[in-house]
């Protein structure tokens, strides 16, 4: 059984050499991966409104707001720049605890700048943080605790934000287990808010208290010592396991490493179909007129996370079937773009909505990315084409390269960054576990175009 002190043990421990360098490469794709959403999701709505707020609470410059020319108290730089990494729904996620990169990676930056920490620090907090929100999530998520309506990846996010920036800020033993012991009260997501913007902020809750939780474990503030295991522990009262099992990473055994990455802003349980549909469409050059029904086949999960037949606004399309479908076998772009207010409303998109259709199959289970969807897409002339997604491009057995990545930030985040910031940023990503401090690294992302 897994307990409080196991958690404590490997956060304290761990070391860059723990760390093999597939590891380290991968940490560097996924925060360029996750920095380019968030410098996009800096401009939308929710941040905004997120960004308005905090402003006017004040306090101590401590770090930099992404997009923004302002600098705030490490917490609510920590905040926003989860949430901003959130907003396009383009975080990467993995797999089956659903756990996404944008709860820890922009925070842990962030508090690396205010405490000026080395790129191998930052490297560090990122694998032990995303490991311990990660493997009991592989077994809670869908062992009860989705079930029960929690979100798993921001409710133990935050105990993987504590571990980091414990580790950060040079704890001993005893604070570390302190500050993931206090974390376990602060965590919270709901799997319901899906399409709000509550759901949006989650993981900018969990950058904020994961932080909050480790600095009061160093001002004295304790926790109960066996708050995660046994009866009424923080496992139990996930998804009713009182006692879980799980290794902890080394060498190239992090769960870094099964990060899917996204290439479509929405609902992570899409992009194989959007593959699919996709490859259907060129395969046969179709047009949305060519075709009366698009069916696709779904476990009993997937209605409860997409679950808006007709959006009414850009965070409910990119959980709508569809919306989603829809744009996919209209040619849209399939880039933040396709999900605005304006486009749940365009008139060349929703006279088609009512061609898609969702067919439950009870016998494939709960899981949330289930082995398999189906399309079945009917033509208009009477044939009938079907194709069973089992995966995405960007599956972490099919990882988006860093070309790749790096093309896609240049193309969307380039422009809306400061002139000749971009490159530089990336050029220091690149190389991160070479730099003796982050602060070099994070104003390049202040302000924006």
């Amino acid at each position: 059984m897994k307990t409080t002190q196991d958690l404590a043990d490997y956060a304290f421990a761990i070391g860059f050499q723990d760390i093999s360098p597939a590891v380290v490469e991968r940490t560097k794709d996924l925060s360029i991966s996750a920095f380019g959403s968030a410098v996009q999701g800096a401009r939308m709505k929710v941040t905004g409104l997120m960004t308005d707020y905090a402003a006017s609470k004040g306090g101590p410059q401590e770090a930099t707001v992404i997009g923004s020319d302002l600098r705030m108290p490490v917490e609510w730089a920590a905040a926003l720049n989860n949430t901003a990494s959130h907003c396009t729904e383009l975080e990467d996620v993995a797999w089956p605890d659903a756990t996404y990169s944008c709860f820890l990676f922009p925070a842990v930056f962030s508090m690396g700048e205010a405490f000026g920490s080395s790129g191998r620090e930052v490297i560090e907090a990122l694998a032990v943080g995303f490991e311990i929100a990660s493997r009991p999530g592989v077994v809670l998520a869908d062992a009860g605790g989705v079930a029960r309506g929690w979100l798993t990846g921001a409710l133990l996010g935050t105990v993987g934000v504590a571990a980091a920036a414990s580790r950060l800020k040079g704890h001993d033993r005893k604070t570390m287990g302190e500050a993931i012991a206090v974390a376990a009260s602060f965590g919270a997501g709901l799997n319901r808010q899906t399409g709000a913007g509550a759901h949006v902020v989650e993981p900018g809750f969990a950058g904020r208290n994961g932080l909050m939780a480790a600095e009061l474990a160093e001002r004295g503030l304790t926790g109960n010592p066996t708050i995660m295991e046994g009866r009424a522990g923080f496992w139990d009262a996930i998804a009713g396991q009182p006692e879980i099992e799980f290794d902890l990473g080394r060498g190239d055994d992090f769960r870094i490493m099964s990060i899917g990455m996204k290439k479509y802003p929405c609902c992570y349980l899409t992009q194989r179909i959007i593959d699919g549909l996709l490859d259907l469409v060129a395969e046969h050059s179709l047009t949305a007129d060519d075709i009366v029904r698009v069916e696709v086949g779904v476990n009993r999960t997937f209605p409860q996370i997409l679950k808006y037949p007709d959006p009414r606004n850009a965070e409910e399309a990119r959980f709508s079937l569809p919306h989603i479908v829809t744009a996919a076998i209209c040619g849209e772009t399939l880039s933040v773009d396709t999900f605005t207010d304006e486009k749940v409303r365009d008139e060349r998109l929703t006279r088609h909505r009512d061609k898609v259709v969702m067919t439950v199959h009870d016998d494939w289970g709960t899981a949330q990315l289930g082995e398999k969807n189906t399309l079945a897409i009917t033509l208009r002339d009477g044939r009938t084409l079907e194709r069973e997604c089992r995966s995405a491009r960007g599956d972490p057995i099919n990882p988006l390269s860093r070309e790749e990545l790096v093309a896609r930030f240049l193309r969307t985040a380039g422009p809306v960054m400061r002139p000749g910031t971009a490159q530089p940023a990336l050029d220091l990503l690149a190389r991160l576990e070479t730099l003796d401090d982050v602060r070099e690294l994070m104003p390049l992302f202040s302000g924006h175009a």
